[in-house]
């Protein structure tokens, strides 16, 4: 489809003049006027725009409603392209779903699905337009264009938008749109714009579409010390907790519990490497009250994944035997509930406040804390970030390549699952201190080490999952579920089913690890993050594996 042409009118302009002007040529039909209003929605974290997409939900409030069938129709999903204004899919519906799965079966809204995952679509802005639209007809009264003329305001408010002029392409008449355009220019001035007013609307609202991403992103000063790294990283994470925290509450979507699991983890893991910088008392502190924070948080998580995962338990069955598992689900949505009760009352106690004052105090002036330069105390606190980070990520890294060369076929599954923490304690160091470094050189090096923990993931939990369906069975026989027996045939089916999957994990990983501890890489790591001899290493007792009890 060709490009859609926007405008906004510069001062002065008279929309009704231009309007009434058109009206008057005979190659124009004025199209019934209407009032819309316009509710943008996307997820927290900009997922549709990210795609350069909108989802809106419109309501015909006033003028000739559109039909389908024989019933006027009030209410549309529709979904259309930022950039050219294409709409990719319509469907008329009197509510917006939630979340993906309850979108109504659509093939243009079928491909919503994979963008959005599981993430719940949020109201963001309502504006209400009055749209005046004509249409631009060849000799036989065919549509060649049309030009859109609106006219917005914020919803319950008197600020009007910038009029916005629009010249619509029609499918089959590339030039139509352009001839129309040079005689909207003949009459008032228009200045090209990409947004619309929605767009406009945001801005006003307070919105910066893509202000926010799951992903770490620092640019931490080369030339700083190690506790100026430090602190910079925890900040970037705790702003990230606390942006997190409100919908972590609300339990709007999984994904806000997750995205803060994940700044705790990385939190923990930055303190753990702070051994040396940040004074013992209080790292001692923060590192247990972290950990209280990851314990709280894991109940409500582990529910969450199952309920996420359902769909796959079920679909892995034979179809007989699906609807057997459907108490499975029951007694997950039960228990997540409870848990996420429990979550909100540990978020809600003094401990929680205490944690998050003090933190927010000390990462305010980290240099007052007694203690906080004596080098007696804390050795490394001056210490070039650069050469920090390096000797920490070095550390992790020797961890990570020692225990995983001692892997074979007949190792315990413990050995693998304390190679994915070693794992994620490297992932976490070259995520928080990476952008110290070439950014050309450490992103292939997560990428390599990303598919060992994919591999190794997928092997713990094959193995926590068993067990908790283990445990779940139990649980729901000693709550007395009537319908219980044909449930635990169906999770024993399930657990046969992910013993499998385990062991193609397990073969795998071999080869993803020596992928990982190939010549090339060892290269890189040595390059970045090496001492210039072993020796050097010993210099630093703090880079040395101390972290055992972060998990």
């Amino acid at each position: 489809m060709s490009e859609l042409h926007r405008f906004a009118l510069e001062d002065g302009s008279d929309l009704t003049t231009l309007v009434a002007g058109l009206e008057q040529r005979p190659c124009f039909e004025r199209e019934p006027d209407r009032t819309i209003e316009r509710t943008v929605y996307d997820t927290f974290d900009w997922r549709l725009h990210a795609e350069r997409t909108v989802l809106e939900h419109e309501r015909v409030i006033g003028g000739r409603r559109p039909r389908k069938g024989d019933e006027p129709v009030v209410s549309w999903l529709v979904w259309r392209s930022i950039d050219t204004g294409e709409v990719l899919g319509r469907l008329a519906v009197d509510e917006v779903p939630t979340f993906a799965w309850d979108l109504p079966d659509a093939p243009t809204l079928d491909r919503l699905a994979p963008i959005l995952e599981m993430r719940a679509l949020l109201p963001l802005v309502t504006v209400q337009i009055e749209r005046a639209s004509l249409r631009l007809v060849d000799d036989e009264g065919k549509t060649e264009a049309r030009v859109v003329i609106e006219r917005a305001r914020m919803q319950d408010s008197d600020e009007l938008l910038a009029p916005v002029v629009e010249v619509v392409p029609v499918r089959g008449y590339p030039r139509a749109a352009d001839r129309l355009t040079e005689l909207l220019a003949v009459q008032v001035v228009l200045r090209p714009v990409e947004s619309d007013v929605v767009d406009e609307a945001l801005a006003r609202a307070g919105f910066n579409p893509g202000d926010y991403s799951s992903k770490l992103k620092l640019r931490l000063d080369p030339a700083g010390h190690a506790l100026d790294a430090v602190v910079a990283v925890l900040d970037a994470l705790f702003a990230t907790m606390l942006v997190n925290e409100a919908g972590t509450r609300a339990d709007v979507d999984s994904e806000f519990l997750h995205d803060y699991r994940v700044a705790v983890r990385r939190t923990r893991s930055v303190l753990a490497m702070a051994k040396g910088v940040v004074p013992p008392p209080l790292l001692d502190e923060l590192r247990r009250e972290f950990k209280w924070l990851g314990d709280i948080t894991t109940p409500t998580r582990d529910f969450d994944v199952y309920l996420l995962t359902y769909p796959q338990f079920e679909a892995s069955l034979p179809e007989s035997r699906r609807a057997d598992l459907r108490p499975l689900r029951s007694f997950l949505v039960e228990h997540q509930r409870l848990a996420q009760t429990e979550l909100v009352a540990a978020l809600d106690s003094p401990r929680y406040a205490t944690l998050v004052d003090h933190y927010r105090r000390w990462r305010a002036d980290p240099r007052r804390e007694p203690a906080a330069t004596d080098p007696e105390v804390v050795p490394d606190v001056e210490r070039p970030a650069v050469e920090f980070a390096a000797a920490r990520t070095w550390s992790a890294y020797r961890s990570v390549v020692r225990d995983g060369r001692r892997i074979t076929h007949e190792s315990p599954a413990e050995s693998l699952h304390d190679l994915r923490k070693d794992a994620k304690k490297l992932r976490y160091a070259l995520e928080c201190f990476g952008s110290l470094f070439p950014a050309d050189e450490v992103g292939p090096l997560v990428k390599e080490l990303k598919a060992v923990q994919d591999v190794l993931g997928e092997f713990q939990d094959c193995e926590v999952q068993k067990g908790s369906l283990r445990g779940f069975g139990g649980a729901m026989v000693a709550e007395g579920g009537a319908d219980s027996a044909p449930a635990l045939l169906a999770m024993g089916y399930l657990i046969e089913h992910i013993d499998e999957r385990e062991r193609v994990a397990r073969d795998q990983f071999a080869d993803r690890f020596a992928s990982f501890d190939a010549h090339h890489n060892r290269a890189r790591f040595r390059r970045l993050f090496g001492p210039s001899s072993d020796d050097q290493q010993e210099d630093h007792p703090h880079e040395k594996r101390d972290m055992k009890d972060d998990t």
